[in-house]
């Protein structure tokens, strides 16, 4: 039986302790107690459950979204790899932020803060976009309405990481906001490492990088929402920017704009969704050495050479969709409509 106090105590292969929400502990002792032949089918039925859900909820989410955006979401590869394989939680996470962000369109805003407080539960990623939903309350409702929202989230997180965040919550919050990831594996600091830097330099570029991606989710939440850009732009935006900058990455971090990126239309979906779905598929591949029964990534941390250009094509294409984003909000008025 998993011991949910300890779990933050000891680390995990790549030397960082368990970095999931105390939540998550609850939801592993239950697929625990079945046998271990169904706890690969248990580990991934939620987040193939939430994909369903997830473009349930983007049929009224976008406004006028066509019929092939709906399919093209439905049959992606990104989530059918991530969900119908690999079997993390960040589809789950996602669906609550879509979730949260409808309820708040719709005006719900108490039912949006639990949706949110959810999606922290899974993982703490959605923090990054606390600064852009807090800023569209703001200007739409009032400072109250953002007290509210932050108040509920804070609440529904707190109740359900009992009793494990009352036992050593200091060692929680570091496990979980100071992960820092795999440094070198993915975009700017993939190229770094191709430099004779030192181990310091690495680290300041890091840091840098770190910086400038919270900098620059702070001033964009400012920024898009005086212009009243619609929230699924931003949090699209925010994503690949993110993706764009980080230092650190994960093939799951791929399902994050998933459902947003189609605000910018068929083509411009397919192609992330291509690209993304072929660094996944040849890194799963690699790492299960063809079988697709079980992909073990702790055998090496370097990736072959076809994975390694597939993943510099994708954050390519992430750049390249940034700056697509930025063509289109400089013209922004609503949503596009049957894309």
């Amino acid at each position: 039986m998993l011991c949910g106090r300890c779990a933050y105590q000891f680390p995990g292969p790549y030397g960082d302790p368990f970095n999931h929400p105390p939540f998550i502990i609850h939801f592993l002792k239950l697929i625990g107690m079945s046998s271990a032949a169904w706890f690969p089918f248990w580990i991934r039925l939620p987040a193939i459950l939430a994909d369903i859900a997830t473009v349930l909820v983007v049929t009224k989410l976008i406004p006028g979204i066509s019929k092939r955006l709906i399919v093209l979401l439905a049959l992606n590869p990104v989530s059918i790899l991530v969900s119908g394989f690999h079997g993390n939680t960040d589809p789950v996470m996602i669906f609550f932020v879509v979730l949260a962000v409808y309820l708040l369109k719709t005006s719900r805003l108490n039912w949006a803060a639990a949706a949110f407080g959810m999606a922290i539960n899974i993982k703490v990623v959605p923090l990054l976009l606390v600064p852009a939903i807090l800023a569209y309350i703001w200007s739409r409702k009032s400072a109250r309405g953002g007290l509210t929202f932050l108040s509920i989230a804070a609440v529904v997180v707190l109740a359900l990481s009992m009793p494990y965040i009352l036992s050593n919550p200091l060692a929680i919050l570091k496990a979980t906001l100071g992960y820092r990831g795999l440094y070198g594996k993915w975009g700017i600091s993939l190229i770094l490492v191709g430099f004779p830097i030192s181990q310091a330099g690495h680290e300041i570029a890091y840091r840098v990088q770190q910086m400038l991606v919270i900098a620059l989710t702070l001033a964009l939440a400012v920024y898009l929402d005086r212009r009243k850009i619609d929230l699924i732009y931003q949090i699209g935006l925010i994503f690949f920017l993110f993706f764009l900058l980080t230092p650190a990455h994960a093939l799951q971090y791929l399902a994050w704009p998933v459902p947003f990126i189609l605000a910018l239309g068929f083509w411009w979906s397919l192609a992330y969704y291509t690209s993304a779905g072929l660094y996944l598929f040849l890194t799963y591949d690699f790492w299960s050495q063809g079988q697709w029964y079980f992909a073990d990534s702790h055998i090496t941390l370097e990736l072959g050479t076809p994975s390694s250009m597939a993943g510099f094509v994708c954050w390519g294409c992430c750049a390249l969709i940034c700056i697509r984003y930025k063509n289109v909000l400089s013209n922004y008025f609503e949503p596009q409509k049957g894309t």
